[in-house]
């Protein structure tokens, strides 16, 4: 089992995992933000991560750039995560993540932002309770957190 960049031509894969990964009501919506974040000019630089055992994707992570302000610190957001349904359940999305989570840090990227279930994210070191308002009203504030990769800049 590896973990390691995408590559384009993986790009229908990546689909078809978050189309199995989120099941029938949510998976088309996540298949395509995939699609759309990977066309998507001001979500760049992007960090796009797999899991693979064998030549089979088990999961997938797409970091995104996230803009706030002009002159702001590097910053991304972790959006969407997938594993394999029959993988869940066994730390690959923690691996995935902490994976990105360190290469991002290594890239001087100051804090990651997701919006998640905080039981799970808490875990991987996210916290609710920053000063970045979410982009829109959310029934359920504590789950848009963030983790600071290079404490002090934000």
């Amino acid at each position: 089992m590896r973990i390691r960049p995408s590559t384009a031509h993986e790009l229908a894969a990546l689909h078809a995992l978050h189309l199995e990964a989120f099941g029938e009501a949510e998976g088309p919506i996540v298949a395509d933000l995939v699609g759309a974040l990977f066309s998507d000019t001001s979500a760049e630089p992007r960090l796009s991560l797999i899991v693979e055992e064998e030549g089979c994707i088990l999961g997938h992570v797409l970091f995104s750039a996230l803009q706030l302000d002009e002159g702001a610190p590097p910053l991304s957001i972790l959006a969407p995560l997938a594993i394999a349904s029959n993988r869940q359940r066994r730390g690959l999305g923690t691996r995935l993540v902490q994976q990105g989570l360190s290469m991002l840090a290594t890239s001087g990227t100051a804090a990651v932002f997701v919006l998640g279930d905080p039981r799970y994210y808490q875990r991987l070191g996210f916290a609710s309770g920053h000063a970045v308002t979410p982009p829109f009203p959310l029934p359920y504030p504590e789950a848009w957190m963030d983790q600071h990769l290079q404490p002090g800049t934000l």
